[in-house]
């Protein structure tokens, strides 16, 4: 083991923390005075993912999206999905799936004695739409019977 952690901006995606110095009007992060700065690879990885979300214009400035993103305290990819709702108006759905990504595939409890049967009864929710919709089918199921039964 090391001596000492890895500081977590060096460790972690950097979109957040791109969108946040951005919105503060820190621009020229390439050169920005880091007390542990994070890998250069990195950065430039998490300002071409801004760009791609469009919350980032041609010249690295932050665009109006860019901004509103910066709002919310989620990945840059949930928060262009939960804004990007507001048009579809779907916002209800995209909310519930995003709170549901947030909590990393917990709620498929599966115990090592009960495989088959965990594995069984996942398959009950799977519906047509891939992961996302399962797991607004999951909520959508368990709010129908409550959660106290």
């Amino acid at each position: 083991m090391e001596e000492s952690t890895v500081p977590e901006i060096q460790r972690t995606n950097l979109g957040n923390v791109v969108l946040l110095l951005k919105s503060l009007g820190i621009n020229d992060l390439i050169h920005f005075d880091f007390m542990d700065p994070p890998p250069h690879e990195t950065l430039v990885l998490a300002l071409e993912q801004l760009y791609a979300l469009g919350a980032l214009n041609h010249l690295g400035e932050l665009t109006k999206l860019g901004r509103r993103m910066a709002e919310l305290p989620v990945d840059p990819m949930l928060s262009k999905m939960i804004l990007a709702s507001e048009q579809y108006k779907c916002s209800e759905e995209v909310l519930t799936i995003a709170a549901m990504l947030s909590v990393n595939n917990s709620i498929f409890y599966r115990p090592k004695d009960k495989v088959v049967h965990a594995d069984n009864a996942r398959q009950n929710f799977v519906v047509p739409g891939g992961d996302h919709m399962v797991l607004l089918n999951v909520y959508t199921q368990v709010r129908r019977i409550g959660f106290d039964s």
